[in-house]
């Protein structure tokens, strides 16, 4: 089995027409998106979205784990009402269940790449590789400031699905109807929502609900990747605490945030020191990758549901000391005009979702 087309590669389905679904599980919330090929169009036929904290009990906003019952009856439901027809899908594993990084190995032209990896794969992944399905491709080495490549170095990407993750995803759509849909890990989804030929290196930084990661990409291919215990769920707690209220009651505050409440300002700043330490470490990261490179970001991306609290991307930017875009991955699809406001508000919710089924058409 070709292990790189089923989790790098793009996978090519011969009935794409039909509609394909993309589909994102996080810790918090549920997202769907259906995409459809109308004429040679990439359209976008649906969309929807469902908490998960009360399928657990929990409150909405609240980080879960599911067991497979309450999984699928969330699943079944955000079909169900966002009228999904596609009988395709692509599969964006959490990194919750997955491993990414890069090594940087000696080796010549003629090396057996694939034996070396798998003796650096059993150093950096923290299980046996009988547990995971692993993958790895090669990119492009980095280069230092004069624009040297080092002598025989070979830069690999390594990515490490959990064996147990991958089958219960697999009963999970069985479930619903679909049948062996293609998996990738949720960072190749979100870069390749955002990914524009014109523009080879990009950096992205995509606030979940328990984790905020840093993306670095180039030509469409993951770099280097940064993970921190940072995001939304976390947030709302810190508001709770902060404003002496309930969770419930914190993250309707912080759904709702209006910039004439009296309470506005407490609920930034308590909402924004959520994210002191992340911000810090990421704009450490690309300055130092900045610098061994020769590479210069004009712009990061900013992405996740986390982003969409009000005055996040100018924190980011004071943050970082340069531009950040709020994402609008909907910029890739066709969608009828009147609904341009809706889809730049969502955007950064749903590019995790949008960048799965956009697999099918590359």
């Amino acid at each position: 089995m070709n292990l790189i087309n089923n989790i790098l590669s793009s996978f090519h389905h011969s009935d794409s027409s039909n509609g394909v679904l993309g589909i994102d599980i996080g810790s918090s919330s549920m997202k769907v998106i259906e995409l459809q090929d109308r004429k040679g169009v990439v359209t976008l036929s649906t969309y929807g979205e469902v908490q998960l904290g009360p399928y657990a009990g929990k409150q909405i906003g609240e980080s879960v784990t599911l067991n497979p019952k309450q999984e699928q009856e969330a699943l079944v439901d955000v079909i169900r009402e966002s009228a999904i027809k596609a009988r395709s899908a692509v599969f964006a594993m959490p990194l919750s269940s997955s491993f990414v990084t890069n090594v940087s190995l000696e080796a010549d032209a003629d090396a057996d790449l694939a034996s070396l990896v798998r003796i650096e794969a059993r150093k950096v992944i923290p299980a046996s590789l009988s547990e995971v399905t692993l993958d790895w491709a090669e990119v492009e080495a980095a280069k230092n400031p004069k624009g040297e490549a080092g002598a025989d170095r070979r830069d690999i990407l390594i990515a490490a699905i959990q064996n147990s993750a991958l089958e219960r995803f697999k009963v999970l759509m069985q479930f619903v109807g679909i049948e062996q849909p293609p998996t990738e890990i949720e960072c190749f989804s979100a870069i390749r929502s955002l990914y524009n030929s014109e523009e080879p290196d990009i950096a992205v930084i995509d606030i979940g609900a328990v984790s905020t990661k840093l993306y670095i990409a180039r030509k469409g291919l993951l770099m280097r990747m940064y993970r921190i215990r940072a995001g939304g769920s976390i947030a709302t707690k810190r508001i709770s605490e902060v404003l002496e209220i309930g969770f419930d009651k914190a993250e309707e505050m912080k759904y709702a945030a209006d910039k004439q409440d009296a309470r506005f300002a407490d609920l930034k700043r308590a909402h924004h020191s959520s994210y002191d330490r992340a911000f810090r470490e990421f704009n450490q990261v690309l300055r130092e990758y900045e610098q061994k490179t020769a590479t210069k970001f004009a712009a990061v991306y900013l992405s996740g549901g986390g982003a969409l609290f009000p005055g996040t991307d100018t924190y980011l930017k004071e943050s970082l000391g340069r531009e950040v875009i709020l994402v609008n991955p909907f910029s890739k699809v066709a969608y009828p005009a009147f609904m341009e406001d809706t889809m730049r508000a969502i955007g950064p919710s749903f590019t995790v979702a949008l960048g799965a089924a956009l697999r099918v058409f590359e």
